[in-house]
């Protein structure tokens, strides 16, 4: 018995260690927190949850915050929101490491890496990146022969300032060099934008893409104060020209633009900001519209918000922005320019175009209806019902279905499919989404919920 008890014990303290030196891998080895995310999540050109790591209480699966409620201060909102930007971003922390480590320790940073004029745009700093020339490149005109070296980045991070003076422009330049070192070494090019409007930094942005579209394809900015709102204008005049914004608290809140296939956006706002509760409203609707995309990555890592420090000492980019935006291109470059294109809403509520976007991929196309299934099962509960006196027939009309239908009004199927088999279809894809996407649907629609919990409850009868 004594011997049986130390086996136990052993094991016991054997899986504790175990427990122990994984935390510790996730914490300070970037290769290995990478590897956990693949594989919770899949690759982001074909991402999916782990059904077996699901069940393990892991920061990747934590469930999204619920909307506030109306009764509720929106700083409670914030809090919840900053717990799971931290949580769902603590992949990053290795990465994290290794750059305020590089801060501190690198000499000359811009040493290495040319630093040329476009037009408008000064000073950018180019990483060294070449690919050669094709056929193609040479008919439009972007090289003089095949083979040539063309001159590109992964990404190219922009710090966006208001134009001042040219001594402002050199402090910030200054500041940031060590950051930006930081991100040359991975590919990205980088500058500091000084502009007056958001109109003339749509119009730089804009020209400089059309002059240099291989080195300009991807764009991730930063602002503070007044540039971030900006930054947040120029997403409502044209926002497909960004990859990510970052914004660190706005001097003013506007309202996001009626478009899905938004940039990441991460917002850091102060803890007065906050408590203060002005222009909450405005940042929740732009990051429940950042996080409609029916990828897996975009939805759980776009549209993130986080508590910080108004005023700091360190001028540096503060770590998770510069963590954020290396791994939105890694990501990218994953999708093989598979990324989401900017469209208009179908409808003019929000409301309306958060729930079509919960509609799993899979139950986009209607050949994909188990109709012959569907149909026992509605024949069974009608049996069940005509039992059952009533003075009027339920025709299972909803919000949900509504935006359903008129999403896909083209389908020449869908006339065909009741508003109950799509009620029990769509209701099994948010289950089998993962734990706490129904629970955010039954909130947006109870009515949906009412009614797909009746029927599931049908279905599952013993009579049934």
């Amino acid at each position: 018995m004594l011997n049986l008890l130390k086996g136990f014990l052993l094991i016991l303290f054997s899986l504790f260690c175990i427990y122990l030196l994984e935390g510790a891998c996730f914490r300070l080895v970037d290769g290995y927190a990478n590897w956990r995310l693949s594989l919770a999540w899949g690759k982001p050109s074909q991402p999916a949850f782990n059904p077996i790591l699901k069940k393990i209480p892991l920061d990747h699966f934590i469930t999204q915050p619920l909307d506030p409620q109306e009764s509720e201060h929106l700083g409670y909102w914030v809090g919840r929101e900053s717990e799971y930007s931290s949580k769902i971003m603590s992949f990053t922390r290795p990465l994290r490491d290794m750059y305020k480590d590089f801060i501190y320790r690198k000499i000359e940073p811009l040493a290495n890496f040319e630093i040329r004029d476009y037009d408008d745009i000064q000073g950018v700093i180019l990483p060294g990146l070449k690919k050669s020339a094709s056929v193609e490149d040479v008919q439009k005109q972007k090289a003089r022969r095949v083979g040539d070296g063309l001159e590109y980045a992964k990404g190219i991070f922009i710090k966006v300032i208001v134009q001042r003076n040219s001594d402002s422009f050199r402090q910030e330049f200054k500041d940031l060099e060590t950051s930006f070192s930081f991100l040359l070494e991975r590919g990205f090019a980088c500058l500091v934008l000084p502009v007056v409007s958001s109109d003339d930094l749509v119009d730089k942005i804009t020209r400089f893409q059309k002059q240099e579209g291989l080195l300009a394809k991807n764009l991730f900015g930063w602002a503070e104060g007044k540039a971030a709102t900006f930054l947040m204008q120029s997403c409502q005049t044209k926002p497909d020209c960004w990859k990510a914004i970052m914004l660190t608290d706005p001097e003013q809140f506007v309202n996001p633009p009626n478009v899905t296939g938004l940039p990441w956006i991460y917002f850091v706002i102060d803890d007065d900001r906050r408590l203060q509760e002005r222009g909450l409203d405005l940042l929740n609707e732009w990051i429940k519209l950042a996080r409609t995309n029916e990828n897996l990555y975009a939805s759980r890592l776009s549209g993130l918000l986080r508590i910080g420090k108004r005023f700091n000492v360190d001028k540096t980019i503060p770590s998770y922005f510069v963590t954020y935006a290396l791994y939105c291109a890694k990501f990218i470059e994953e999708l093989h320019g598979d990324w989401p294109e900017v469209g208009v809403f179908s409808k003019t509520k929000f409301s309306d175009n958060n729930q079509s976007n919960l509609i799993p991929k899979s139950e986009v196309s209607s050949s994909n209806f188990d109709l012959n299934r569907i149909e026992r099962s509605n024949n069974k509960i009608e049996e069940e019902e005509s039992i059952i006196p009533t003075s009027f027939t339920a025709n299972f009309d909803c919000e949900m279905v509504r935006v359903y239908r008129a999403n896909h009004s083209n389908d020449p199927q869908l006339p065909l499919v009741t508003n109950r088999d799509l009620i029990l279809k769509l209701g099994l894809g948010f289950e089998e989404m993962g734990q706490g996407v129904l629970e955010q649907v039954s909130v947006q629609d109870p009515l949906f919920y009412r009614y797909y919990s009746s029927l599931r409850a049908m279905e599952e009868s013993p009579l049934h």
